[in-house]
C-alpha cells in the first residue's frame, strides 16, 4: 500500500494538508492500541508508528519528493553540478522573496513533471526544492 493510499490521498506532489490532517486523525483513530483485540499491544503501536512516519514525511515537500522518486526508481539524485552552483548563487544575490517564489515554481515543477514522467526534470525540481525551501 503507497503512502497516498494509507491515507485515502490522490497520488499527487502537491496535496491538500488539510485533507491529509483529517486523514492522519481517522487513521491514529482506527488503528489506536485500545481499539485493537486480539492483537498484541506492540503491533498496534507499530502500525501507530508507522502511520506517524508516513504522515510526517508526507507534510513535508522534501520528504514526499523523495519518496515519489524512489517509487519510480529515480533515486539517488543525479549529479547536477550547473543546478547546484545557480541554487547557491541564487540564495546568496537574490533576495528572500524572489527565492521564495523560485521555491513554489519549483513545487509546481516537480508535480508537472512527475505527471508527465519525465522524471529527469523532476529530479532537477526537487534539487531547487531542497535548497530553497526551509
Amino acid at each position: 500500500m503507497s503512502w497516498f493510499q494509507l491515507f485515502g490521498l490522490p497520488e499527487s506532489f502537491i496535496i491538500d494538508l488539510d485533507a491529509l490532517e483529517k486523514a492522519y486523525v481517522l487513521a491514529q483513530k482506527r488503528i489506536h492500541p485500545d481499539r485493537w483485540t486480539g492483537v498484541s499491544f506492540k503491533t498496534a503501536e507499530q502500525f501507530s508508528a508507522h502511520i506517524n512516519k508516513v504522515y510526517a514525511a508526507l507534510k513535508d515537500p522534501r520528504k514526499r519528493g523523495e519518496y515519489m522518486l524512489k517509487c519510480v526508481n529515480f533515486w539517488p539524485i543525479s549529479s547536477f553540478p550547473k543546478i547546484m552552483q545557480e541554487i547557491f548563487s541564487l540564495k546568496m544575490n537574490s533576495d528572500p522573496q524572489a527565492v521564495h517564489i523560485l521555491y513554489q515554481e519549483s513545487l509546481i515543477k516537480f508535480d508537472k513533471f512527475l505527471k508527465e514522467k519525465d522524471f529527469f526534470q523532476a529530479q532537477k525540481a526537487y534539487l531547487y526544492i531542497c535548497y530553497l525551501g526551509k
